[in-house]
C-alpha cells in the first residue's frame, strides 16, 4: 500500500480553499475523503492534482522531534509564508515527523506544535 498526496480545489459560496488529502485508495479515494469530510458535493471539487514525491517534500521530514522543529521554524520565517501556519506532524505508520502547512490530522498521527512568523506554540498532550 502507498500513501499518494493530492492537492485539491474546492469551490464554495465564499470562494475557493484549497485542501491536501492522504489517501490510500488512490484519486477516488481522496475524493471520498474530501466530499465526506467537506459535506459537500463532488462537483464542488474543481481541480485535484496528485503531488509526486519529490524533493522538496523530503526535506520537510524529519526523524527527530529537534530535527523538525528547526525545519518548521526555518519554513516558518521564509518570506513566502509569512503569517502561515506550520504545522509539525507525527506519523505512527511511518515514525517520522512532517513538517506542512496543511493541519489535517489522521488518525495515526499527532500534532505536536506549529510555528508562526519563528514562533512556536506546543500543542497541549503527547500521549
Amino acid at each position: 500500500m502507498t500513501i499518494e498526496i493530492y492537492e485539491a480545489t474546492l469551490k464554495h459560496d465564499t470562494g475557493t480553499t484549497m485542501l491536501r488529502v492522504f489517501s490510500l485508495s488512490g484519486k477516488q479515494g481522496a475524493i471520498q475523503q474530501i466530499t465526506t469530510t467537506e459535506g459537500c458535493p463532488e462537483c464542488a471539487i474543481v481541480d485535484i492534482v496528485k503531488i509526486d514525491d519529490d524533493t522538496k517534500q523530503q526535506d520537510m521530514k524529519a526523524k527527530t522531534i529537534e530535527e523538525a522543529e528547526e525545519l518548521a521554524k526555518d519554513k516558518s520565517l521564509e518570506k513566502k509564508h509569512r503569517d502561515e501556519t506550520v504545522h509539525i506532524i507525527y506519523c505512527n505508520r511511518t515514525e517520522y515527523f512532517f513538517i506542512d502547512t496543511g493541519g489535517l490530522i489522521r488518525l495515526w498521527e499527532q500534532s505536536f506544535g506549529y510555528y508562526v512568523n519563528g514562533v512556536y506554540t506546543a500543542e497541549k498532550s503527547h500521549s
